[in-house]
């Protein structure tokens, strides 16, 4: 019976620290491997510790590119690194401005307590044009959407816009 006590307590434990992120140091843009690495209020994704909210917009790719998220909100508000924080998001994480080579990469959106209610449209662009490869977009709210591209070799390419509401 103390057993089972315990195991109950454990689970509760981690349904506790996933609910509100990780318990660790690692700031949103540091590597991870696991969520507990992750200061509070974030989560690791795509091997990086990313902000997590009521409504979190993350782009995921492994090409050597400034693959970049962009994120028009319900108000007609684009979020991006031109204008990362707006709307009651933040972009708090954009990687591969420059070089970063082959490997796991991240760009997140996240808005913290409060988001808009209405339509959202999503898209990547590859700004520098460096490389070319595919790239998955996690939405995540009370539902989690997956939306899944390819950009090509070529400054400036957009992918299609993804539509999502909130």
């Amino acid at each position: 019976m103390r057993t089972i006590l315990l195991a109950l307590a454990c689970l509760a434990s981690l349904a506790s620290s996933s609910e509100n992120g990780g318990n660790g140091d690692k700031q949103p843009g540091e590597p991870c491997t696991e969520d507990e690495e992750c200061v509070p209020g974030s989560i690791c994704f795509n091997e990086f510790c990313v902000g997590d909210g009521v409504l979190r917009v993350s782009l995921g790719f492994d090409v050597d590119s400034d693959f970049d998220l962009h994120l028009l909100t319900p108000n007609a508000v684009e979020i991006y690194f031109g204008n990362p924080i707006a709307d009651g998001g933040e972009l708090d994480v954009d990687q591969c401005i420059s070089g970063c080579g082959v490997g796991s990469h991240v760009e997140n959106i996240v808005f913290g307590e409060t988001a808009p209610i209405g339509q959202y449209m999503v898209w990547v662009e590859n700004f520098d044009g460096r490389g070319t490869g595919p790239f998955s977009i996690l939405v995540e709210s009370d539902n989690a959407v997956t939306f899944d591209g390819s950009l090509p070799q070529t400054a400036g390419a957009a992918s299609e816009a993804f539509l999502f509401d909130f």
